[in-house]
């Protein structure tokens, strides 16, 4: 089974509006907003990170293995 976790972060209200074209969605006070996702998979009963914030290590310059216990591979 695979989880995607979606969370999204409003400096606003929590309400949103979706677009007409089905997939954008707004703050509905039209305030600054990031989304991210993760997704894991259960692999024979435990969880594996399928995505990585590596790329955001990467681009502020940190070093971190938090995500590598949650790893089959590193």
């Amino acid at each position: 089974m695979v989880v995607a976790i979606e969370p999204m972060i409003n400096m606003g209200t929590k309400n949103i509006k979706q677009l007409k074209d089905g997939w954008t969605i707004l703050t509905a006070d039209g305030k600054p907003s990031a989304h991210f996702e993760h997704n894991v998979a259960i692999v024979n009963g435990k969880p594996e990170l399928l995505s990585t914030f590596q790329y955001i290590y990467d681009a502020l310059g940190i070093s971190s293995n938090e995500e590598d216990e949650y790893r089959q591979k590193k």
